[in-house]
């Protein structure tokens, strides 16, 4: 699964990429995207690590794009009056991102320098209405060429009919995701490269001050505009987040605690991009290893077993599943038998966030 960071210049998209992924280097203003991978903090993991102490131990982990190209809302140097410098930027931003699963949107709160005031929903407008720009040229396109044909099976005309739907709520100023779509009918628009269709978290960077206080300039707009999208909010200072980062892990937690907070901007903003992909995390554990595996949130025991080797999925017998906090309750593998809380599942069984699996299958022959 793939995340894709955009953002305007001088919003700190760059230093959380850095963040996210462990990377280094310079700054943004770089002509190609940049790929890192993400480890998805996960305290359960902790916590069985230090109860199993494994040789190994595995976080789940997600693909994270800083996107190069123009950032939405610019046009990259151009004139913004310029609409035919507008429109070549915004093509070269859009095709960056449509290869991406989700977006993360990060705007800032504070005053720049260079940038000047900040007006975090007015930034967050503006890259929203250039997707729905984006996917309004893709929709008439399509559209059009649909209308133009003399005869059309019942697929085209029920295509034909949705893309009408798409066009009058995109021109309207909506989000796809504002349309109240079937699952069937978002389904059918996997192959177009949509981006207003993409889930969206916004990550708002606040100066230290702003951090402290616990607010920023329109912070009610902004958490209404993100209400009313069903859009994913974190609030965090980069600044802080980077000396954090810089500190021995040893005392990271009496930082941490300084500043009266259970859990790092960092660890808010990557469960909240992980929860927006629509994934879950099934656990795995023993003396060997213990990991975390993303799974789409709906998958049956049968199909998560794949997640691991195709050949449990197709010899799967049983899943022998705990809850982690039935686990904690109980406090050890012998209390959990003891208590009864362990118990066998089948193949249709639904998988839940937080589920400890053994799977239980006959090896391929």
């Amino acid at each position: 699964m793939r995340v894709g960071i955009v953002g305007m210049p001088g919003s700190g998209k760059t230093t959380l990429f850095k963040l996210l992924t462990g990377a280094a280097g310079a700054g943004g203003g770089r002509q190609d995207s940049a790929i890192g991978i993400a480890r998805v903090p996960d305290r359960r993991i902790q916590v069985l690590a230090g109860m199993f102490k494994p040789r190994k131990v595995t976080y789940a982990q997600i693909e994270v794009v800083d996107v190069a190209g123009m950032s939405l809302g610019q046009s990259n140097g151009a004139d913004d009056a310029d609409p035919r410098a507008h429109s070549r930027a915004l093509t070269v931003l859009t095709n960056n991102m449509r290869n991406c699963d989700a977006l993360l949107v990060v705007v800032r709160a504070f005053t720049s320098p260079l940038e000047g005031d900040a007006d975090p929903v007015a930034a967050v407008s503006s890259l929203a209405d250039d997707l729905i720009l984006a996917d309004m040229v893709v929709a008439e396109g399509r559209k059009e060429r649909l209308s133009a044909q003399r005869r059309r099976s019942a697929d085209e005309e029920s295509e034909l009919e949705l893309m009408t739907r798409l066009c009058q709520g995109l021109g309207q100023g909506l989000g796809i995701r504002q349309l109240g779509l079937s699952g069937e009918e978002l389904a059918s628009l996997r192959g177009y490269g949509l981006l207003s269709v993409k889930p969206m978290v916004v990550a708002v960077n606040v100066d230290e001050e702003q951090y402290a206080a616990g607010d920023y300039p329109r912070r009610a707009a902004m958490e209404e505009w993100c209400r009313e999208r069903g859009v994913l909010l974190v609030t965090l200072c980069a600044k802080i987040e980077s000396e954090i980062a810089e500190l021995p892990e040893e005392d990271r937690e009496v930082f941490i605690k300084e500043y009266g907070i259970s859990r790092t901007g960092i660890e808010q903003l990557s469960e909240a991009v992980y929860g927006s992909l629509g994934l879950i995390s099934f656990l795995t554990v023993g003396e060997d290893e213990v990991r975390a595996w993303p799974i789409r949130r709906g998958l049956t025991a049968r199909q998560a077993a794949a997640a691991i080797h195709s050949d449990i999925e197709r010899g799967f017998i049983r899943a022998e599943i705990v809850s982690y906090d039935d686990l904690m309750q109980v406090g050890s593998y012998a209390a959990a038998r003891a208590a009864g809380v362990f118990r066998l599942e089948g193949r249709d069984y639904v998988m839940r966030d937080g589920d400890i699996v053994n799977f239980r299958f006959s090896p391929a022959r």
